[in-house]
């Protein structure tokens, strides 16, 4: 697939398969193409060439309902000048299974309560969205997302604004709910501790594709972001861990 802004290619010629379930994390510095790519998955970006395919259909050729009722998406910036409550936002996730005006049934409000509670937000569940912290932003989020009941879960850059507790609860949450998530990253070490795969790009191209310990390797972090690193195991859960400098 490939992604172009004018004379500017964002997305060069990159290929990804990503199997049902598994988690796919999407690393790279800034400029990369990690966003650009998740937006072309979830229909807000064309591609110029190639093909985005969601369980063998061509997502660009189904309607937007369709992708909304298969993809949810955590994207960053979403506007918050809104008069909406946060339970408005999560119960928007619905309005892709149901007619324009259709009032929620108690099917709706079950999957809406679940969500909240799942993301701690019942407390401030009735306050204006826009009275929220980045963090609890996020999390409202994706309970929004949740409640599409996807089968694709995207999110793009989850973790910003949310300290390392809800880091943590957010990543091994959305790995054990047995949805595909594709998710672009910064922290190469949550990256390596939570994701199947990882996916490591530099201007617009695929660098590496594999698992951590094939993708975080010093001579290729050196490369990329311009950092020395060592790696080593991490003392409790084994994974991968980067210490640069």
């Amino acid at each position: 697939m490939t992604v172009r802004a004018g004379a500017q290619t964002l997305v060069d010629d990159v290929t990804l398969e990503v199997r049902p379930g598994a988690f796919l994390g999407l690393l790279g510095p800034n400029g990369a193409g990690k966003s650009t790519l998740l937006r072309t998955i979830y229909r807000m970006i064309p591609p110029d060439a190639g093909v985005v395919r969601l369980n063998g259909e061509d997502a660009w050729r189904r309607s937007s309902a369709w992708v909304a009722q298969h993809v949810g998406a955590v994207i960053q910036d979403m506007p918050a000048e809104f008069p909406l409550t946060v339970r408005d936002v999560v119960a928007m996730g619905r309005s892709a299974h149901k007619a324009l005006l259709e009032p929620d049934t108690p099917h709706d409000t079950a999957l809406i309560d679940a969500a909240i509670a799942l993301q701690q937000l019942g407390a401030f569940q009735h306050r204006a969205f826009r009275t929220l912290s980045g963090g609890e932003r996020q999390r409202a989020l994706l309970a929004r997302a949740l409640v599409q009941q996807p089968q694709i879960l995207v999110l793009d850059e989850p973790t910003n604004h949310l300290d390392i507790r809800y880091q943590l609860s957010l990543l091994r949450f959305v790995r054990e709910i047995g949805v595909t998530v594709i998710a672009a990253l910064h922290d190469l070490n949550l990256a390596a501790m939570f994701c199947d795969r990882l996916c490591l790009m530099d201007r617009g191209r695929v660098v590496a594709l594999g698992t951590p310990e094939d993708v975080l390797t010093p001579a290729r972090l050196g490369d990329v972001y311009g950092v020395h690193a060592t790696i080593q195991r991490h003392p409790r859960t084994d994974t991968v861990w980067v210490l640069p400098g």
